[in-house]
């Protein structure tokens, strides 16, 4: 899969499908771990990032780390990107146009990381993968389907790191911190359960095990001497049954 995505971004290294690669020093196509089960989308490559050619390496960065930290990751434990991979100039918004002609290269780091959750950072992010129109004041606070996966929409970093004490209501900081908390819950839940280890001296091409303090009953031990199935249960002896499944918008500071 890593290599898939990095002949990808070999790909889009070269791309020209907007105006934005006349300013650009380098394409900013993504970083970290290519099989990671987290994924974070931003906005646009900032100026730091367009010098170093990864995503969220200056201030906006540092924040983003910081809070990774806070519940237990690093930045190489997930995959970063943005909707754009190369900087407007003067860090102006992107454009839809701009926007529309970079998605077919997210929409690929989505497929090949193939992440379990998604964060989004700020309006553009949230706005593009939910296709709506609601800004991120509005639609951070809970999680959205998103191609099989859970999406989860925060501020970008840069408003946390610009917002002002006049701000009504929790400032960006407290929102960001408050999403990562609900984040690291999503993970914890989507991790796989551990497996109960083998007991000491049984291999592992065991087979079936007696109940605690003797044999199997006597047909199923035969039946397992001799390599035949055992007899069926009688109803309500067997293991339980799988349980089913359990039946005025604030717009937020642009790039970095």
């Amino acid at each position: 899969m890593s290599t898939e995505l990095e002949r990808v971004a070999a790909e889009a290294a070269t791309c020209t499908r907007c105006r934005l690669h006349q300013g650009r020093t380098q394409v900013v196509f993504g970083d970290g771990d290519p099989d990671a089960d987290l994924m974070f989308v931003g906005e646009a490559p900032g100026f730091h990032e367009d010098k170093q050619g990864k995503p969220f390496v200056g201030p906006s960065g540092q924040l983003l780390n910081r809070l990774l930290a806070d519940i237990g990751l690093r930045r190489e434990d997930v995959y970063i990107c943005n909707v754009v991979k190369s900087r407007p100039p003067g860090n102006r918004d992107p454009q839809p146009d701009e926007i529309a002609a970079c998605r077919g290269w997210l929409d690929a780091q989505v497929r090949l990381v193939d992440p379990k959750v998604v964060v989004t950072l700020g309006n553009f992010a949230a706005k593009t993968l939910l296709e709506t129109t609601t800004g991120i004041t509005r639609l951070r606070g809970r999680t959205y389907p998103f191609q099989g996966r859970v999406l989860l929409p925060t501020f970008h970093p840069a408003a946390a790191l610009h917002a002002t004490s006049s701000r009504v209501g929790p400032s960006p900081l407290q929102g960001m911190e408050e999403d990562f908390q609900v984040l690291a819950k999503l993970l914890a839940e989507r991790r796989p359960a551990p497996t109960a280890p083998i007991p000491p001296g049984v291999p592992a091409s065991a087979g079936p095990m007696a109940p605690s303090g003797g044999r199997l009953p006597e047909p199923a031990a035969q039946a397992a001497e001799d390599g035949r199935p055992g007899p069926a249960l009688a109803p309500g002896t067997g293991p339980p049954e799988a349980a089913g499944p359990d039946p005025s918008d604030g717009e937020q500071l642009g790039l970095f």
